[in-house]
């Protein structure tokens, strides 16, 4: 005769076979997102732009009378005047920097590669570029890119018309979040609609939080490498400081990448001048990692390094340029929802 199970057993079955669902659900809807990956991107950056709107949207709305849609309206016109503003003064400096970077830049990855060949570790360093090849050599395409980065940097990733799709659908989805927040939640059984629900807002949340950190840092970091890089002599430091400032988006990997052309143009001007810019950069993040993020994350969400780091590595894999731009806000968004919705903790426990 089989055993009868206890409450208790038959309540951890219960538990154990609703997970097994959720991860059943979770694997489906990776499988459809890897089908569609250009559009869940498009909709993942649509709804990032809408976390942002109504973030600066909110305070309006507590500080004056103006209803929910006006708010979003003055705190869309106040962005686009900021933006306006910027570019009307810094907007022809910048771009001549650009220029002068994507002039000056070749050049100082030919003087670059004079340089290594003085020593001995690196010509050793420079046999190995040649030897990894494609269809053309890593150095020359290295020098390719380089003559590029100024304009590639103005135009931004990605094509034109799926920026402006992002930001239509951007300032759709903020105007009318409840619309779109319950038509997702009619997708998922109404018995898990409650916790879905408290799940997405908590998304929302920690996005609002991510993105308000994240736009310090950038502010702090841009500033910072554009001074230093004045104070250096290099050229074009309002161009360097800009490329730090949005190299901040994508965690690490920005960071080192963003240095390139600083040490290059330091290269034109000498060893001597290298090494300084070197320290300098090594300097500048060491004080982000060590006074700046620890100031911003007392408030905002925080995500472990080496979760970040390797977060890039797979969303890149996954999606490719987009994806690595996008890694860490989709690990916030993972994050949130493995600990709510799998391990079931408190809004509490999350970003800890």
């Amino acid at each position: 005769m089989p055993t009868r199970k206890t409450p208790s057993e038959r309540d951890e079955l219960a538990r154990y076979l609703e997970k097994l669902l959720i991860t059943l659900a979770v694997a489906v809807l990776a499988l459809l997102i890897l089908r569609w990956r250009q559009v869940f991107l498009l909709g993942f950056g649509a709804a990032l732009i809408a976390v942002l709107l109504r973030a600066l949207a909110n305070p309006i709305r507590t500080r004056t009378p103006l209803n929910a849609a006006w708010s979003l309206a003055v705190a869309v016109v106040a962005l686009v005047v900021v933006i306006g503003l910027a570019a009307w003064f810094v907007g022809a400096q910048v771009s001549a920097q650009f220029d002068q970077l994507s002039q000056i830049l070749p050049k100082a990855w030919a003087a670059t590669q004079a340089e290594l060949g003085s020593f001995t570790a690196g010509q050793w360093v420079l046999e190995k570029l040649q030897e990894a090849r494609t269809d053309h050599s890593v150095a020359s395409s290295l020098g390719v890119v380089a003559g590029r980065l100024g304009r590639l940097t103005r135009v931004g990733v990605g094509v034109v018309a799926d920026l402006a799709l992002v930001i239509v659908a951007g300032v759709y989805f903020a105007a009318q979040p409840q619309l779109y927040r319950a038509g997702l939640l009619r997708l998922v059984p109404a018995a898990a609609r409650g916790r879905i629900a408290e799940a997405v807002e908590e998304v929302g949340l920690s996005l609002r939080k991510w993105l308000v950190g994240t736009g310090l840092a950038m502010l702090g970091m841009g500033a910072l490498i554009a001074v230093g890089a004045a104070l250096l002599g290099l050229p074009a430091p309002l161009a360097l400081g800009l490329l730090a400032g949005l190299a901040e988006f994508v965690p690490i990997v920005g960071a080192i990448v963003s240095a390139i052309p600083g040490l290059l143009l330091a290269g034109t001007q000498g060893s001597q001048t290298m090494i300084w810019t070197l320290a300098f950069y090594v300097a500048a993040h060491q004080f982000e990692g060590h006074v700046l993020i620890p100031l911003i994350q007392r408030r905002v969400v925080s995500v472990p390094p080496a979760l970040t780091l390797f977060s890039v590595l797979a969303f890149g894999l996954l999606f490719g340029p987009l994806g690595v731009i996008l890694a860490t806000p989709l690990a916030v968004t993972v994050l949130v929802l493995v600990k709510r919705l799998y391990l079931r903790e408190e809004a509490d426990d999350i970003g800890r």
